[in-house]
């Protein structure tokens, strides 16, 4: 039995998902404290956290461009497209899309499907081979964190 309990709908779990930084890695763990099942918990936070993906991936150089131009956002986009290809750099030109999906599949701070979607985007990769990729990797960490946040709950009942 956790200790503790916080109820949350599905949309709710879908949205921490879908949201920058925090992603399916801090999704599933308040799924458990939620009381969802290890199916369910996987399903909704993947489901959450791949959405965004399609739409980084076409998207994100233009609004780049565009939050470059406005005043108050324009150190925050530089920022992000900086961060994004310093972390590139990890990315290896013949392994690129296995590169992209190990980034998005070790589930640590800064390595989810924005920062993995970015880059692919950035550097211009095939979309459909890049979605693919960001893809397998949310499934990948999606199971690391089910067994880590479910490990912990079984093991503070």
């Amino acid at each position: 039995m956790v200790p503790f309990k916080i109820p949350m709908s599905i949309l709710e779990l879908m949205i921490i998902s879908a949201t920058p930084l925090i992603e399916q890695r801090g999704a599933v763990p308040f799924a458990a404290a939620s009381g969802y099942g290890v199916g369910e918990a996987y399903f909704w936070t993947l489901l959450g956290a791949i959405i965004p993906a399609p739409f980084i991936l076409l998207l994100i150089p233009h609004v780049l461009e565009l939050l470059k131009k406005v005043k108050f956002l324009s150190k925050l986009a530089y920022w992000y497209e900086n961060r994004a290809l310093e972390k590139s750099k990890k990315v290896k030109d013949n392994l690129k899309y296995v590169s992209i999906f190990l980034f998005v599949a070790i589930p640590l701070p800064g390595t989810g499907v924005w920062t993995g979607s970015t880059i692919a985007s950035l550097l211009g990769l095939d979309f459909k081979k890049s979605l693919i990729s960001v893809i397998l990797g949310a499934a990948v960490a999606g199971i690391f964190m089910i067994i880590i946040s479910y490990g912990i709950k079984i093991l503070v009942s």
